[in-house]
């Protein structure tokens, strides 16, 4: 169903505390009990400018589907290699060229 496809995978928060994650990335398999992208992790943060601490490669991934928020499938064209952060009021979303921006979290859930 979304296997090959690229998507932003939004981790749930199980306690205040804990950093919003997201994955970007490609599907390379899919069941009714996981997901597993080849993606970069995003965690909202305090460090950097944007908020945003991106990996410097992606990496395959294996998600539980029990720990996924939701799933926002991304243009073919997506480029993975550069990812654009910006914030909308308190939001922090990935830039989509000819898309909506994709939600990643907000920042008073990291500051």
């Amino acid at each position: 169903m979304i296997k090959d496809r690229i998507v932003r995978v939004k981790m749930k928060k199980y306690f205040k505390e804990q950093k919003p994650v997201c994955y970007v990335g490609k599907v390379t398999a899919f069941s009714e009990n996981w997901v597993v992208i080849d993606a970069k992790g995003l965690m909202l943060t305090r460090g950097p400018a944007n908020g945003v601490q991106i990996d410097s490669r992606a990496n395959p991934v294996m998600i539980p589907r029990e720990n996924i928020d939701s799933i926002r499938v991304l243009p073919d064209n997506f480029d993975m290699n550069k990812l654009d952060i910006t914030t909308e009021g308190v939001q922090i979303r990935l830039v989509v060229d000819g898309q909506r921006d994709v939600f990643l979290g907000e920042m008073n859930d990291v500051f």
